[in-house]
């Protein structure tokens, strides 16, 4: 059996409002990218205050990519789970490192919105895109009589 068949089509039993969360996820994402390329000074200022960030500077080039090409790719639900890893430890450093010593200081916090966005994240890493997604598309479902 190949990685492009599976026994039986994902996400049969997956609600339509969870398509629409994931569509809402991606979309989150590619604006946090492009937000991160038009504010480049603050994405650094992050980095810099942070005595863990502060090792990994060479990943603010790549932080807006990885968040658009993540994004689209989770909102046409290609690649859904391989997307969200990889997702996870962004999001996890932005609501541990960035965001609660950010709220700490008084500053208008995006904690809530870092932390729902990694729980979705969570969410689809487990689920994956569900039945209206291109992975679904993708994979073939392999038929019980050509089973050997």
């Amino acid at each position: 059996m190949s990685l492009l068949h599976q026994r039986s089509l994902s996400g049969k039993n997956v609600p339509n409002w969870v398509v629409i969360l994931r569509l809402v996820l991606g979309i989150c994402l590619v604006y946090k990218g492009f937000d991160f390329i038009q504010n480049k000074d603050q994405l650094i200022s992050y980095f810099e205050h942070s005595k863990t960030l502060s090792n990994f500077t060479g990943f603010i080039t790549i932080l807006p990519w990885v968040h658009i090409i993540g994004g689209l790719l989770i909102f046409v639900g290609l690649f859904t789970r391989l997307m969200s890893l990889i997702q996870i430890p962004i999001l996890l450093g932005a609501v541990v490192f960035v965001n609660m010593t950010e709220s700490e200081k008084g500053a208008q916090s995006e904690l809530p919105f870092s932390f729902l966005m990694l729980v979705l994240v969570i969410v689809f890493f487990i689920e994956g895109g569900g039945f209206m997604s291109l992975d679904n598309y993708v994979r073939k479902p392999l038929n019980a009589s050509s089973e050997d």
